[in-house]
């Protein structure tokens, strides 16, 4: 009967291990974050001081946000020599939250600013808190966590004005404040 060979991490090379995630990766996540909480934050304060706008705030953020992010990363992309597994896994997390961001607010007609706003909550908080969980930031993972409780005190909000709050909040929480620790991490 043969037993399975073991291996110690000292036989392991060094292309057997994971590249770290690079600075240039870091930069391009803590603008991400912070172009995000930006767009997020301004569109849920301006809805909040003028509903009558009925979500236009949101589209415009959006669709400014997610072209101004594509042109940045694409151009970081074409620049970038070396991608990590860390900053690969963090992209694809990015570009998902991105499809449920640009998603969310155009179903707001169907469902109703009641559900989308937790909504949007939520998916923020989960890729903060993965995220953070990849790139071992524990900043990142009580952002996630904080957007979470806005996300669930939003459900028991019935005013709107007073949930696009909790969204500003959240945002600030989720994004902005990660953003800058990321920032700041790579000029350290």
């Amino acid at each position: 009967m043969q037993t399975p060979a073991t291996f110690s991490p000292a036989q392991l090379s060094a292309a057997d291990h994971p590249l770290a995630i690079t600075p240039q990766e870091l930069a391009t996540n803590a603008t991400d974050y912070l172009l995000w909480g930006t767009a997020v934050g301004t569109a849920a304060i301006v809805q909040a001081v003028a509903p009558e706008l009925e979500g236009l705030s949101f589209r415009v953020a959006v669709a400014g946000a997610g072209l101004a992010a594509f042109g940045f990363h694409f151009y970081r992309g074409l620049r970038q020599e070396l991608r990590s597994g860390q900053g690969e896994a963090v992209r694809l997390l990015r570009l998902a939250t991105w499809v449920l961001l640009a998603v969310l607010p155009a179903l707001v007609p169907r469902l109703g600013w009641a559900t989308v706003l937790p909504l949007l909550l939520f998916a923020m908080g989960t890729r903060t808190f993965v995220a953070g969980g990849i790139l071992q930031r524990r900043t990142l993972i009580f952002g996630g966590a904080a957007a979470w409780v806005f996300a669930t005190m939003a459900l028991r909000l019935p005013a709107p004005a007073d949930q696009m709050l909790l969204l500003a909040a959240g945002a600030a929480a989720a994004l902005l404040l990660p953003g800058a620790v990321l920032r700041a991490a790579t000029r350290a």
